[in-house]
């Protein structure tokens, strides 16, 4: 038995959820007020870090969810930010940039190859397995959270990172203790603005190490609530053929995952590039 705690909706904070999905064991509710998905109960923030430090699932079991570099990752990456930042690599100049979250770091891999060569660029993770890794290949990493020892920087990026997050209000106002004025995040997620039922969203939710899952206008809530304003929005398609034909295996290994047709789910990923807002100053600043 692990720690769990009880939560109201994280967006709108209010008590008065609904069942949407169960996985593993645990359960997703709907915000019945704003729509918002989360899970509830979950496990404890304690549990939580230790589990991610680790690279170990949150739910006690041993299930390494450390995963593994994605070469490919970089080119993807690489190809999205040279449309979403075709301003700032066109004036080519050095820049600061921190990929929190960062993983194997992919995504710092992929910014160095655009930016100015005298650019500082960087990956901020907590789970200790992936810093190592990504350090043997030669790529500037800090272990741990964003704290006060944390470099200034003039860009940051979250990728994918959202669903792990369990307090989104309180990690934007850090990102923005970083971001030097007029500063710009990078976030990429899930969008689940149009999704209803659970068989509409392709895939396995991810339980508990995914503990929330949002609808573009909730991100831009968050954002715009946080002191930050919004640039660009872009929203992608994300199951084709390869993501179905990896449902299918998933499947057949016995995975908690629902079955799709190619290009049929109405879930999206989104990209949201966002400004600090210059007027608006937090407590922690």
């Amino acid at each position: 038995m692990i720690n769990v705690e009880i939560i109201n909706c994280p967006f709108c904070r209010e008590n008065n959820a609904e069942h949407w999905a169960e996985e593993c064991g645990w359960k997703t509710v709907r915000c019945r007020d704003c729509g918002y998905l989360y899970v509830n109960p979950r496990p404890s923030v304690q549990i939580r870090n230790d589990a991610t430090e680790l690279g170990v699932h949150a739910s006690g079991d041993d299930l390494d969810i450390s995963e593994r570099r994605i070469g490919k990752k970089v080119d993807l990456y690489r190809k999205a930010l040279q449309s979403l930042y075709a301003d700032v690599w066109l004036v080519n100049q050095p820049i600061t940039w921190l990929d929190i979250g960062a993983g194997y770091g992919e995504m710092v891999e992929a910014v160095k190859s655009l930016a100015h060569p005298n650019s500082r660029v960087l990956g901020l993770e907590p789970m200790q397995p992936k810093v190592t890794a990504a350090r043997a290949l030669g790529i500037e990493m800090i272990s741990g959270y964003i704290d006060e020892n944390t470099p200034k920087c003039r860009f940051a990026s979250a990728i994918n990172i959202f669903s792990h997050i369990y307090d989104f209000d309180d990690f934007l106002l850090k990102v923005r203790c970083i971001l030097e004025d007029g500063g710009e995040l990078l976030i990429e997620t899930g969008d689940m603005g149009n999704v209803q039922e659970r068989d509409q969203f392709p895939g396995e939710l991810g339980l508990p190490d995914h503990v929330a899952f949002a609808s573009e206008r909730h991100m831009t809530g968050f954002l715009e609530r946080n002191g930050f304003e919004i640039v660009a929005v872009q929203s992608l398609r994300v199951d084709g053929l390869l993501f179905s034909a990896k449902g299918l295996v998933k499947k057949i290994l016995g995975r908690s995952t629902v079955l799709s047709l190619p290009f049929s789910s109405p879930y999206r990923s989104i990209r949201i590039r966002a400004r600090k807002h210059p007027d608006v100053r937090s407590d922690q600043e």
